[in-house]
């Protein structure tokens, strides 16, 4: 039998295209109870609304795995962990996306690091994202998975409460308060077409996965975060935006979304849980307008 190197995914390619939805726009503007915009013309995107198209998860349900993501082994490497994470984005804003444009997405595997933690055996996978808009580079996003070991999950598991509320921390210049829960969750896995089980199913996230309640999707918890950014800097114009999940969150917990300036144009923020600890850690600069 030929042993597999992950080694000769790197440098794949693959390109897909898509049309701008302002129905999708409209839709996660409402999940984050943003204004209407302004104006008469097309709708602009929020910065990573880009990730509503593309879904990694539009195949024929024949090709999911068992956690309700696409099974490895395709373009993305065959990586023998079960378990997965949205480690990580490093994102920058080359010009905005507006509804109707017509999207193409390259994507290619950058990189492939196998590591061995506190937790065992990890894989992460870079992909970078070229995301033009009418044939102009609009984003590029590279993005960061990271593959786990599977965790023995107690024997007739079931969730855990949710852990109890904290006080708004100290020494940020402004503190956004929310509580995403079973329905913003769903209704975020239906906007970005995204059937990992782990954010919706309770058997499974406690008793396979060993989670004590459904996951909080990571790049909600970054969309929530760059929003409350975003309602305190109305005149900024967001040129980049970097974050890592550092600690999961899970349905029904009030998150403290936080952030500070650092500097002309640059800002540091915080997504933290109601045990005090950052669940992500991100970093924004800005053109201001």
């Amino acid at each position: 039998m030929t042993e597999i190197n992950l080694q000769d995914w790197v440098g794949r390619s693959t390109t897909e295209e898509d049309v701008a939805s302002g129905v999708n726009a409209a839709r996660l503007a409402t999940l984050l109870e943003q204004e209407p915009q302004e104006g008469t013309g097309p709708q602009r995107l929020f910065p990573v609304g880009h990730w509503l198209h593309f879904a990694e998860d539009d195949v024929p349900m024949s090709e999911l795995g068992n956690d309700g993501h696409v099974k490895l082994g395709g373009f993305m490497p065959p990586v023998d962990l079960p378990r997965r994470m949205w480690a990580s984005s490093q994102l920058e804003f080359h010009a905005p996306i507006l509804a109707g444009q017509r999207l193409s997405r390259t994507t290619t595997i950058e990189s492939i690091t196998e590591k061995t933690g506190g937790s065992g055996s990890l894989c992460f996978v870079v992909l970078r994202h070229e995301v033009s808009a009418d044939g102009v580079l609009a984003t590029t996003d590279r993005h960061t998975i990271v593959y786990r070991e599977a965790t023995s999950a107690p024997t007739g598991s079931t969730a855990a409460p949710v852990r109890a509320d904290s006080q708004a921390p100290e020494g940020w210049d402004w503190v956004r308060s929310v509580r995403p829960n079973e329905v913003m969750l769903f209704r975020y896995s239906a906007l970005t077409f995204n059937s990992h089980r782990i954010h919706y199913d309770h058997p499974y996230v406690t008793g396979i996965e060993g989670y004590p309640g459904l996951v909080t999707h990571g790049p909600l918890t970054a969309t929530l975060l760059l929003d409350a950014f975003m309602k305190n800097h109305p005149e900024a114009t967001v040129a980049t935006y970097d974050f890592r999940a550092k600690s999961p969150l899970f349905a029904g917990e009030q998150i403290h979304l936080v952030g500070r300036s650092t500097g002309a144009n640059t800002h540091e923020l915080e997504a933290i849980a109601p045990d005090g600890k950052t669940a992500i850690a991100a970093t924004v600069t800005t053109t201001e307008s």
